[in-house]
């Protein structure tokens, strides 16, 4: 994952809260998550940045990953967590199950917490989650 963000010269970016409490998940899955969120903003992200930030808010523990990358048109973002998709892979010629995002979703859900998309295209990509404290 770093490999690949160097060799296109993308700045990783961490905004992540210091006082985050402690609460109860499987760590492992998580990582899951959040590698599968990094990993994507890096594969379609071609110059800029990828920030990942945390904040805490009501007992909720808000994650964002964000991208300076070309972002999903409108009209795709309902498909981005369907089985086998891949939204404009064809075209920017990435690889993947279109698997990640589902799995993602799934292990977000059972956590009790919820994960979504806010894009805009041509300027990049927010993957956000939240897992209650």
């Amino acid at each position: 994952m770093d490999t690949v963000a160097r060799q296109k010269q993308l700045e990783i970016i961490t905004r992540c809260k210091k006082n985050i409490p402690t609460f109860r998940f499987d760590k492992d899955k998580i990582i899951q998550v959040l590698t599968n969120l990094i990993n994507n903003a890096i594969k379609f992200t071609e110059k800029g940045s990828v920030t990942i930030a945390t904040s805490v808010k009501d007992n909720i523990v808000q994650v964002a990953v964000s991208d300076t990358g070309m972002g999903v048109k409108k009209e795709d973002l309902d498909r981005l967590f369907n089985y086998f998709e891949q939204i404009g892979g064809k075209e920017r010629k990435v690889g993947g199950t279109g698997l990640g995002l589902v799995i993602s979703k799934e292990i977000v859900a059972r956590h009790n917490g919820k994960i979504w998309v806010k894009s805009e295209f041509g300027k990049g990509t927010t993957f956000y989650f939240v897992l209650p404290v």
